[in-house]
């Protein structure tokens, strides 16, 4: 039992001796560290070849930040690797030369720059517009009151010969009594057997006809007044166009008066589609290309038209433009408010530099895209782009010429390391001054302090 008593004691002790070393280091007490009579190890410098020329120092885990003109210690806690002139392969400032192994893990792809023609087809949406109508008046010639209207709604679709109105006037149906006169006239004059008399009775039957033709009255309903041999008080007219009924200004029993417009009918012959294009594919449109409209109310049938109109302006929410087009639409079929795919074939561009669009770096002040000089050497190039075409091809202005290699893929590690190459060569260009007081003006973090 006090064997037990005994070892509970020692444990006792040991712990209150562990929690209070462990709250002198807690609270950074140097005391523990100088009983233990532990040192933390500096880091040891990188080993150097006599034999070779050191640009700079630096850690390749901080890159271009840590250069420095002499050893030492990066803030990460490591030793500062030398860099020396045979190391420097690469030109000029931001060339770069990888080995090929490298290159193959990178997955560097290279495209030749070549001459050819640049296509476009611009695609796009578009939505059916009402067209400026052609439209028909249906005016009365003579002053009367309208019987039975036919047409009662606007926007309701009629064709040609449909009836409208019927229109009882005194003028009309006191025309219809002479022309009755005249036919019976001219019956008499034919059992005369004289010529003269037979050929000034038709004359005036055919005179007092047309007459009434001209004020409105169907040649159809004539003959049936002639064959029944008695006037209608009431004579109907007919539509002369096919279209949409639009302002119906009459009602049944009204009062018109010669002159008048009884109401408008707008023939949709054809329609216009509006297509919005970005203001970067407006160099590729021109009037009188042929715009292809793939309608979602009809998706097996396309419909062409011819650009007649590119809006002077551009909406500057959305930043596109209004390019119509004409779209005949004899059956009626096209409706405004229709949504359409559209597809615009260009002009092709002939003779142009053409490379690759994922060839170009876009740096946000410039273009750049990277030359493969062979034997894994690669060297950045300023380049100047144009039109944007199909198959992923850009025009190139400047920059490059045709049957140079361009990077197309793992471009972007290539620039990594070409920005890295440009400032070191800053730092090799200070270092080489007189005295290397651009080297020796930089300033280093200090390397952690080992403990005592």
């Amino acid at each position: 039992m006090k064997r037990i008593s005994r070892t509970l004691v020692v444990v006792l002790l040991a712990a209150g001796l562990g929690a209070l070393l462990g709250g002198w280091y807690a609270g950074g007490s140097s005391k523990p560290a100088r009983n233990m009579g532990s040192r933390q190890a500096p880091a040891a410098a990188a080993p150097i070849d006599s034999t070779r020329k050191v640009l700079y120092w630096w850690d390749p885990m901080l890159g271009p930040s840590s250069i420095s003109p002499k050893p030492g210690i990066s803030s990460m806690g490591m030793a500062l690797v030398p860099v020396y002139a045979s190391e420097d392969k690469a030109g000029n400032p931001g060339d770069v030369t990888i080995d090929p192994a490298i290159e193959q893990n990178l997955a560097v792809q290279t495209s030749t720059v070549r001459l050819g023609i640049l296509r476009k087809t611009v695609r796009t949406v578009g939505y059916v517009r009402l067209a400026t109508p052609i439209i028909t008046a249906v005016t009365l010639r003579t002053s009367g009151w309208i019987g039975t209207l036919y047409a009662t709604t606007n926007g309701t679709a009629i064709r040609k010969g449909d009836p409208l109105f019927t229109v009882y006037s005194p003028q009309l149906l006191a025309a219809e009594e002479e022309m009755l006169a005249a036919a019976r006239n001219a019956a008499l004059a034919v059992r005369t057997h004289d010529a003269n008399a037979i050929a000034e009775a038709r004359r005036i039957l055919h005179s007092i006809r047309m007459r009434l033709i001209y004020l409105g009255v169907s040649p159809e309903q004539l003959d049936r007044v002639a064959a029944d041999g008695k006037a209608r008080e009431y004579l109907t007219f007919l539509s002369p166009v096919s279209g949409y009924l639009a302002k119906i200004g009459i009602r049944q029993k009204s009062f018109i008066k010669a002159g008048e417009t009884v109401m408008r009918i707008d023939r949709l012959n054809h329609v216009w589609l509006d297509a919005q294009v970005y203001d970067n594919q407006l160099r590729w449109l021109r009037l009188g290309q042929v715009l292809r409209a793939h309608l979602a109310a009809d998706p097996g049938h396309v419909l062409e038209g011819r650009i007649f109109f590119i809006a002077p302006d551009e909406d500057p929410q959305t930043h596109t433009v209004t390019v119509r087009a004409r779209l005949e639409n004899p059956g009626g079929f096209l409706r405004p408010g229709m949504y359409a795919l559209v597809d615009i074939a260009t002009t092709p561009l002939e003779r142009s530099p053409l490379a690759p669009e994922s060839a170009i770096i876009h740096t946000g002040t410039g273009e750049v895209t990277f030359l493969a000089q062979g034997r894994g050497r690669f060297v950045p190039r300023k380049v100047i782009t144009g039109l944007s075409g199909d198959g992923g091809l850009i025009q190139v202005l400047s920059g490059v010429q045709p049957g140079d290699r361009v990077v197309t893929s793992g471009q972007f590690l290539i620039d990594v390391e070409s920005n890295m190459n440009e400032v070191a060569a800053k730092f090799r260009a200070g270092a080489q001054a007189p005295g290397g007081k651009a080297m020796a003006e930089m300033k280093m973090p200090n390397p952690p302090k080992a403990a005592r």
